[in-house]
Formats: C-alpha cells, structure tokens, sequence
C-alpha cells in the first residue's frame, strides 16, 4: 500500500472519529442535559493531556526540545488557539446566530479557502478531479445538512460573518500545524495545541460558571469523547492530511457528517429522507475520488 494511500486511510479514520463523537455529544446534550461548553473545553483540555503524556513517555527529549524553541512553542500555541480551539468556539457561535445546518454548510467553505491557498501557494491549478471532489463534497454536506433547503442560508449578518469566519478558523486548523508536524511529529504539535486551545477557551467562555453534573453513564460518554472522538480523531486526521496534502485531507474530512448522520440513525433512531441519501452517495463518491493514488495522477 502506498503512503498516499494510508494517508487516505488514517484521514478517513480521523474523520469518522469525529462523527462518532458528534454523535456522542448530541446525545450528551438532549439526552443528559449537559452544556456544550463544558464537552468543548473537557474534548480540548483532556485530550491535551492525554497526547502530551504519550509524548513524554514515547521521546521527551523532543517533547523538551519543542517546550525550549520558542518559536515552535508559539507556533504550536496559534495552532491551538486560532486553529483547534477558534474552530469550536466559531463553529458554536454560528449556531447560535444561525442554525446548526447552515452553520455547518459555511463551516465546509474551508474546502475551497484551503484549496486556493495550496493553489496560491503551489502555483497550480486543480486537477478534473479534485475540482470534482469540491462539488461532490459541498453537495452533499449540503444536502445532509440542510435538506436542499435554499432558504437556510438566507440568515442575519452576524450568523453569514459568523459562519465565514468559522470557515476560516477550520482552514487554519488544516494548515497552521503542516510544517511543526513534519519536524515535531502530530502528537506533540496536537497535544500543545489542544492543551492551549482549552484553557483559552476555558477563561474566554468562563466555563467555571456553566452549571455541571456527572452521572456514570456522562462520565464515561465524556471520556469517549476525550479519547476516540478528539485525540484520536484531532490526531489521526491531521497525520493523514500531512502525507496527502491540506485540500485533499479537508475534503476526506466530509466523512465527518457521513458517520454522524449514520451513527445517529442506528442509536438515536432517526428516520432520514430520500435526500440524505443522495448527500451520503456525494460524500461517499468524494473519498473514492480522492482516493486514487496521487502518484497516477498527480495534481
């Protein structure tokens, strides 16, 4: 199997690992009650620890080393605050101002804002296919979303600035940590971003005066979330879109809604229509189109 191929792959898993925690969270949220801000700022916070553990016990000398390069540590720190954790907080806030379809629908312009920066950058055009899987992929995470509702995006100011902006935030997660991955690894650059990320959002959203309670069935669902749902998912992701490129990882990152709507279904039972299909059928066919080795056909 070539790298570009396992690079599909461990985006795919990244990406699935975020719908099952989707899927987790809502069920957090309408069936235990428990506030979005505390599962945001306990996914960041825990799951920065967890990743910055592993790192110690797996090469703390480079774990070390990052802490003491200033630049690195401040890069790590952007990457979390304006990447990981201005994602959450964005993506929430255009909820807010808007609806969750909608929100999510904006948030997938970072498809396009990824792909003219790689353009820019690279100074290439895109490929048939890769133009291709841009459609494929805002169709259908258009269609599972909203329904082919059109009048879901006629929104106030705030909830279309909100909603652009968390496109933005979601582009920079995908780019921001290329580079300190390639030199510090993923879990390392995760990890510290994670971590920082999380206690900014902890002190900007004053998470201490949101009302919590646990119960074990809370407990361990949170700690799903923690470990699947955001250090594997964060981690693998980002691993994955560093061997096969930004644009192409942000565009397998589709596979997000696909498992949350589908996992929604088996275990929250809810009856989706002829039109979800149709959006599972177009972001299934964007990971099969992105999925052919870059090597045949490079872009």
């Amino acid at each position: 199997m070539s790298d570009y191929r396992k690079g599909v792959g461990i985006t795919l898993l990244g990406g699935a690992c975020w719908g099952l925690s989707g899927t987790s969270s809502q069920y957090l949220c309408s069936a235990q009650g428990m506030d979005t801000r505390w599962i945001t700022d306990l996914r960041l916070l825990g799951a920065g620890v967890i990743l910055l553990l592993i790192a110690f016990m797996q090469d703390r000398e480079k774990l070390h080393r990052i802490v003491h390069t200033p630049r690195a540590l401040l890069h790590c720190i952007m990457f979390g605050v304006c990447g990981l954790m201005f994602t959450q907080f964005s993506y929430i806030t255009s909820i807010t101002k808007s609806n969750s379809g909608t929100a999510t629908v904006l948030q997938y312009l970072s498809t396009i804002i990824v792909l003219l920066f790689v353009c820019i950058t690279t100074k290439k055009m895109p490929v048939k296919r890769e133009w291709l899987a841009i459609l494929s992929c805002v169709a259908g995470t258009f269609l599972v979303t909203t329904h082919g509702s059109f009048t879901t995006l006629y929104i106030s100011q705030e909830g279309l600035l909100w909603g652009i902006i968390s496109a933005v935030a979601a582009a920079l997660y995908i780019i921001l940590p290329q580079d300190l991955m390639k030199k510090w690894g993923s879990i390392t650059t995760v990890g510290i971003g994670m971590l920082s990320g999380g206690i900014a959002f902890f002190f900007l959203m004053r998470v201490w005066m949101v009302p919590i309670s646990f119960n074990m069935q809370t407990a361990w669902m949170t700690v799903f979330i923690v470990l699947i749902g955001t250090a594997v998912a964060f981690t693998a992701f980002l691993k994955g879109t560093s061997m096969i490129g930004p644009a192409r990882g942000n565009m397998l990152g589709c596979i997000e809604p696909l498992t949350a709507t589908l996992t929604t279904a088996v275990f929250m039972h809810t009856a989706f229509s002829w039109i979800d299909l149709i959006g599972f059928a177009l972001i299934l066919a964007t990971v099969f189109i992105l999925a052919k080795d870059e090597t045949k056909a490079p872009s």
